[in-house]
């Protein structure tokens, strides 16, 4: 019987995340627009990832309260840094 190694639930997102970003700057530098590359690197990286999460983590670990807590707050950390950064942009450029 083969046994395999067993990651968190969401692991191999993370990591296609992680990866994709930095590859698309590359990208938005040859196409001209520096920002338009992160953007296409996390798609490219998050597609990567549930690939990757679908097949090699037939059988994850469940994540306890505490993690899934913790994840929640850095999500939503994230997202606020996101629009504000937004914001800020959009005032800057237009107003």
């Amino acid at each position: 019987m083969e046994t395999h190694k067993r990651y968190k639930k969401g692991y191999f997102i993370e990591v296609g995340l992680a990866a994709g970003i930095p590859i698309g700057i590359p990208v938005g530098l040859m196409l001209g627009n520096i920002a338009f590359g992160p953007m296409i690197g996390v798609l490219i990286g998050l597609a990567a990832g549930y690939l990757a999460e679908k097949i090699l983590n037939k059988d994850p670990v469940d994540l306890t309260e505490k993690e899934k807590k913790k994840k929640a707050k850095f999500a939503l950390t994230g997202i606020i840094t996101g629009l504000v950064f937004f914001l800020t942009m959009v005032i800057y450029l237009y107003i």
